[in-house]
């Protein structure tokens, strides 16, 4: 995909998103933040939301005090052109870092975990200009010895989450709520699942083989570890409204199908699954799902969650 508007040292636009994510953290670029981020470029993670680009500038210089060695190795950059000269990107990095500094995550244990992130970028005119980042924020903190329920605690402490409307309209793009049965088969799956719980779709869309990565540094391998990966999230949401805002669907000769979509479930924790005892807290899960497929069979996912996000939603309900 040529891109318009753009340094001609670009190929395309996942040479762009490598290159410049390399060049600003690994090359300690900082100030090439101000360069590739449009001045009030939005950030939304489901944990917080800033606008500006000196606030971009502040969460990597936090983020490299606490983890100096952090490397973003590029696993996929799946894109689209979503209008002429603008451009979209779903970019899943895998992370080593080492624990040095003090922190988000406390006094440095010296710990070398792994971290998967899934950053989603609208890209016009050599920019970013809007941005929807999730990390595993859960898998990080269970790395590092502390209690993702914890440290949901303690970020709703530290500031009020927004309600329901709020949280489904910052994941929200310029598109707003797509038409799910529109997008096909695979989409009408994910909402069968989310929304109704329709487990049975699991055996008949998921290779016997698949290969998946979930919140809380998990692997999972085969339909048995998939299927308890939802029980777990059903036993505790098992009903809401589930909302697609992004979507995208490529296939090139020599791949295998790919597709990226960012995703809202607006639910209530209704029952004991893997967020403790009921609360009836509403919340809002904020995902972004990856997906290598074989027709309309999935072989490969990443579902990225940030449950401490969740966590601080439910322990902000309990607390009121």
């Amino acid at each position: 995909m040529s891109l318009s508007g753009f340094d001609k040292r670009f190929d395309d636009l996942r040479d762009y998103i490598l290159k410049i994510t390399e060049w600003i953290w690994e090359g300690r670029g900082i100030d090439l933040i101000r360069d590739y981020y449009a001045e009030d470029c939005p950030v939304k993670t489901p944990a917080g939301a800033f606008s500006g680009v000196e606030g971009v500038i502040r969460g990597t210089l936090e983020t490299l005090q606490e983890f100096p060695d952090r490397t973003l190795l590029g696993e996929d950059v799946i894109d689209s052109e979503d209008a002429p000269g603008t451009y979209y990107s779903s970019h899943r990095i895998f992370s080593h870092m080492t624990h040095q500094g003090h922190g988000a995550f406390g006094a440095p244990t010296g710990v070398r975990p792994a971290l998967p992130t899934v950053a989603d970028c609208l890209c016009r005119g050599d920019r970013i200009v809007d941005e929807w980042l999730v990390r595993d924020q859960a898998g990080l903190a269970l790395q590092l010895g502390h209690s993702p329920e914890a440290m949901g605690q303690a970020l709703a402490e530290k500031a009020p989450m927004p309600g329901r409307e709020a949280l489904v309209d910052r994941w929200r793009g310029p598109e707003g709520d797509l038409d799910i049965e529109a997008l096909g088969p695979v989409a009408e799956r994910y909402r069968d699942l989310w929304q109704h719980g329709r487990l049975e779709r699991l055996r008949t869309g998921y290779d016997r083989a698949i290969d998946a990565k979930v919140p809380g540094a998990r692997t999972l391998r085969g339909h048995d570890d998939l299927e308890r990966f939802w029980f777990g999230y059903k036993a505790a949401f098992p009903a809401g409204t589930f909302r697609i805002h992004h979507w995208i669907d490529r296939e090139e000769a020599g791949s295998p199908r790919r597709i990226a979509l960012r995703w809202s479930l607006e639910t209530a924790h209704q029952g004991g699954g893997v967020f403790g005892p009921a609360s009836g807290a509403p919340v809002v899960l904020l995902g972004i799902t990856h997906a290598e497929l074989r027709g309309d069979v999935v072989v490969r996912e990443w579902h990225q969650l940030d449950e401490i996000a969740i966590h601080a939603q439910i322990a902000q309900h309990r607390s009121s």
